[in-house]
């Protein structure tokens, strides 16, 4: 009797759920969020301020191109940056990695005080470029939120806010 009661419930209670995600995810699939042109520059991850190093930050051109580029601070990540291609359909990224940077070193190293933000970084690092060997689109990551004021320009991408520093990707401020 127990369990054909739990039967009972769990039957009408999630076809009724469904639906209630079905329509959420429908809502925010259909807003358009941001526009083709207002996706070109650079948006940085956290703020709106400039700092001496820019934190992690996209860089979005008007041919499709994109580059993504980690924090500058982490002297121990091995990619510095990723590039390729973009497609903004209403409020879905879908990106497709063409090459990376990564760093690489010959070991560890203690952080220098008042220059290295970590205490431990890599020993005598260099860089390379790697290609994708079979570049292929990626799931689509969500603007799921856009705000324009007088003061700034955000997004969130995937709960995460990105601020708009210039509309031109090859500049790091408006001013």
């Amino acid at each position: 009797m127990k369990k054909l009661l739990f039967i009972t419930v769990l039957s009408i209670y999630l076809p009724g759920n469904n639906v209630y995600a079905q329509v959420t995810t429908q809502s925010i699939l259909n807003s358009s969020g941001i526009s083709k042109t207002d996706i070109v520059g650079v948006w940085q991850l956290g703020t709106a301020t400039l700092g001496a190093n820019l934190l992690e930050y996209f860089q979005f051109f008007k041919d499709g191109t994109f580059v993504y580029h980690y924090d500058g601070n982490d002297d121990t990540r091995n990619i510095i940056s990723i590039k390729g291609r973009y497609l903004l359909d209403k409020n879905q990224l879908i990106f497709t990695i063409r090459s990376k940077v990564e760093r690489t070193g010959q070991g560890i190293a203690t952080g220098g005080i008042g220059t290295d933000a970590n205490i431990f970084v890599l020993d005598n690092d260099s860089t390379k470029v790697i290609s994708e060997k079979n570049p292929k689109k990626l799931d689509p990551v969500f603007i799921l939120n856009a705000k324009k004021t007088a003061k700034y320009f955000k997004i969130d991408i995937n709960n995460r806010t990105y601020y708009k520093l210039s509309s031109d990707p090859n500049k790091f401020s408006d001013n």
